[in-house]
């Protein structure tokens, strides 16, 4: 457990460090490899997140989302330990312990054909590590159907990670060079 929050801890300050030329870049050219991708094709309803912290943008992808027809879905965090899939509504409120913007809108109780999954650090394995407390892994476990990818730069993906039996995987990992394909469909 100490080494999972070492390398968190490692990885987050170096995300942090990065110049905003860089994370508007990199994210460019990964919105550009999910929006070509079939993952994103084929999905009529996607769960994305509002990207904070010099994650890789998430904005552009969910304009794009909207104006395909696709329904957005973005998470809420409930209390400390449960997040829910809200749709999209246009309209937000900064309500919670991390700061980031959540959307105002109604739980979503369909199924969900892609989650956009935010983390930290990754591994080639599909493993990845997020903010240490596990809101995703409980929710990722309530759509197994559902494809899961992540969107990183090259640096978050390490060559293995602790993990815990409570871990979720992801299926694919989309940086601005690869498309880790993990789970093959």
């Amino acid at each position: 457990m100490l080494e999972k929050k070492k390398t968190r801890d490692r990885i987050k300050k170096l995300r942090l460090n990065l110049r905003k030329e860089q994370v508007t870049e990199e994210s460019e050219l990964i919105y550009n490899k999910i929006i070509d991708s079939k993952i994103f094709e084929s999905a009529k309803v996607i769960m994305s997140y509002m990207s904070f912290q010099n994650e890789i943008a998430t904005e552009k992808i969910n304009d794009y989302i909207i104006s395909c027809g696709k329904k957005l879905l973005l998470p809420k965090m409930l209390d400390r330990e449960i997040i829910k899939a809200i749709e999209y509504t246009g309209k937000f409120k900064i309500d919670n312990s991390f700061g980031i913007k959540e959307p105002v809108g109604e739980i979503y109780n369909g199924d969900i054909d892609l989650i956009i999954v935010p983390g930290v650090v990754f591994d080639r394995e599909g493993n990845r590590i997020g903010y240490g407390r596990g809101y995703y892994d409980r929710f990722l476990k309530l759509y197994p159907r559902a494809r899961k990818i992540s969107l990183a730069y090259e640096f978050q993906i390490i060559d293995n990670l602790e993990v815990e039996e409570h871990d979720e995987k992801i299926d694919e990992i989309v940086t601005k060079n690869n498309i880790i394909r993990i789970k093959k469909y």
